[in-house]
């Protein structure tokens, strides 16, 4: 959006999209060669909580909240588990951002996780 399009808008300058956000934290967070992960499992709870501006520098903070077992088919399908993360993201001063759940799907050592939960 250009200057004048965005000076008419609900926020009256411009701003980053939030999807860009979501991208953008990610990167912060995610490296595709190191570490158990396998894939992102899913994102829940999404919330945009002030706007982008711009210019800002964005920080994200992951809290992991769960592990959870995740069952093997047959004994060859590799271990794996499901960690449910907190995200906050916030900006240069410290004001959130957006908030979201995210899933990543693991590798696992039997030792990782509890085994009273179980998804299927």
């Amino acid at each position: 959006m250009d200057k004048i399009g965005a000076e008419a808008s609900f926020f009256g300058e411009r701003v980053v999209h939030g999807y860009f956000i979501v991208a953008a934290a990610a990167g912060l967070f995610v490296d595709a060669g190191v570490g158990p992960v396998i894939a992102n499992y899913g994102l829940g709870g999404l919330r945009f909580l002030q706007p982008v501006k711009p210019g800002d520098t964005i920080r994200a903070r992951l809290t992991c909240q769960q592990k959870t077992v995740k069952r093997q088919r047959s004994a060859e399908e590799r271990a794996t588990g499901v960690v449910q993360w907190a995200v906050d993201v916030t900006n240069q001063y410290q004001e959130v951002l957006a908030v979201y759940s995210i899933l990543t799907l693991v590798a696992r050592r039997e030792a990782d996780f509890p085994t009273d939960i179980i998804v299927e």
